[in-house]
């Protein structure tokens, strides 16, 4: 048997009883909502003519008749501790803990406070907490539970619209019975109640998302106005969103440069036999800063060690694995400036490059974020890693014409990923990137008919615009994560 939660949308006040006796029982820092009350509404008031009696003509109207079909209900949300929760197979240190009646809650001694859980959860249950830098998430009250009492929500709600029942292995029984203030006993049953976890995401109400494969243990009473055909909007938006937001800028300097260290090593070993030493350190160098940029991302970073141990589920696992085996490999290869027997270290190397970024782009491929979840990240990840690490190379080491022709071929790809990209992002920013990417296409041009020292600075300042549109590229990749509707 596992526990679901239940909720009349028809009957809710909208008081956000349950809101407050969430917050203060687990005491919430200001900002942090493990259950929230979505208010939604929607509709308009239309002038449709004059009433009684009717104007003359020219005269104005003293008796509009006006027409409506404004709405509004209530949801309360929170985590719905799913029959597959994504969060929990995400989570890179195995942080999540699947009770065997279906409650999810979050270690706290595991969770290093990526937020990665909440890139993954559809309902965005989990939550960053600033105090203590880790997720944090609805727990079902499980002391509660255990003590044979209901969750805090639950006990709070004056209409008792919000309730929890016992399912059967992730199905409703007709045994499945609560009482309601007014002591009727109520059965989950087709019709009346929509059992979530059994329904296609696409049959859920607004503003659950409709593309949700996790079954969440969720079961609503809709209101009459669910199911009409007019355009929703949530009213509270800024109220249930989280205050303080965390930034992802550390992981936009973290995968630029990781992925320019890689492209780099791909593009050294492919121009030349063996790379210099100031190559190997440049790259290096990029790995490490790349590598401090993610660490100082998270919250928890005592807990930084467990991360590459969820690598049966977790792609970011996979990441930080390989992140680890390419920079051995690095140094291997780095080594083989003096000890020629290493030499084999470059290609396996350059194969664990591969892997990184593979492993980066599969990080992203989260079905919630449609955005994120097509080829297009994929391509752009390993386009991204060619054309930096190409540039760095021809501006470090000096391009023969084929690198430089190379950077073009690459450049022009930026461009037609740029240009076709559906939706588009920003009109503004769409440009600014285009002119860059056209910019540094003319700069190249020019490379193949200027010598030494002039094409060393015109390489370098073609290498600045690459470096300027992908950042700006990568940004409005992460403002995908705002599109979510919870």
């Amino acid at each position: 048997m596992t526990y679901a939660f239940t909720f009349d949308s028809s009957a809710c006040s909208g008081c956000k009883a349950c809101q407050e006796a969430c917050k203060d029982k687990n005491q919430l820092p200001v900002g942090v909502l493990w259950r929230r009350v979505v208010e939604v509404s929607g509709g308009e008031w239309r002038n449709v003519g004059a009433g009684f009696p009717r104007p003359r003509v020219g005269e104005p109207n003293p008796y509009p008749v006006w027409e409506t079909n404004v709405f509004a209900y209530n949801l309360s949300i929170a985590c719905n501790h799913c029959v597959h929760p994504k969060c929990a197979g995400v989570c890179p240190t195995d942080a999540y803990v699947h009770r065997p009646d279906g409650i999810v809650y979050i270690d706290p001694d595991k969770c290093m406070g990526c937020g990665y859980c909440a890139w993954a959860c559809p309902y965005n249950a989990p939550r960053y907490n600033f105090e203590l830098g880790q997720m944090s998430k609805c727990n079902f009250c499980f002391d509660n539970i255990d003590a044979d009492l209901p969750p805090s929500c639950v006990a709070a709600c004056p209409m008792r619209v919000l309730n929890f029942v016992e399912v059967d292995d992730g199905r409703q029984t007709a045994d499945n019975r609560r009482r309601t203030a007014d002591d009727v006993q109520l059965s989950i049953v087709h019709g009346q109640w929509s059992e979530l976890w059994e329904l296609p995401a696409s049959e859920h109400p607004f503003p659950l998302p409709n593309n949700s494969r996790t079954e969440p243990h969720l079961a609503v009473k809709p209101h009459r106005e669910m199911g009409n055909t007019l355009e929703k909007k949530i009213a509270n938006y800024e109220e249930i969103r989280s205050k303080k937001k965390k930034s992802e800028t550390s992981l936009v300097v973290f995968t630029i440069l990781v992925q320019m260290a890689v492209g780099a090593f791909w593009a050294g070993h492919w121009m030349a036999d063996s790379l210099p030493l100031l190559a190997y350190l440049a790259i290096g160098a990029c790995l490490a800063v790349g590598g401090f940029f993610s660490f100082a991302h998270l919250g928890a970073k005592r807990n930084a060690w467990r991360a590459p141990f969820h690598l049966t589920k977790s792609w970011l696992s996979w990441e930080i694995f390989f992140v680890g085996l390419f920079g051995a490999g690095w140094l291997a290869s780095m080594a083989s400036i003096f000890w020629k027997s290493l030499e084999v270290a470059s290609l396996i190397t350059s194969l664990l490059g591969v892997g990184l970024v593979f492993s980066m782009a599969q990080v992203y491929r989260l079905h919630v974020i449609p955005a994120w979840d097509t080829w297009r990240t994929t391509v752009g990840f390993f386009l991204t890693s060619a054309l930096l690490g190409q540039l760095a190379m021809n501006t470090l080491l000096g391009g023969s014409e084929l690198a430089w022709g190379t950077v073009i071929v690459l450049l022009a790809a930026e461009l037609a990923m740029t240009l076709s990209a559906k939706p588009k992002a920003e009109g503004s920013l769409t440009n600014l990137r285009v002119g860059l990417s056209a910019a540094a296409m003319l700069g190249t041009g020019i490379l193949f008919f200027v010598s030494n020292p002039s094409g060393v600075w015109i390489s370098l300042v073609t290498f600045l615009l690459v470096m300027t549109e992908e950042v700006i590229g990568r940004v409005s990749f992460y403002k995908a994560l705002e599109e979510k509707p919870l």
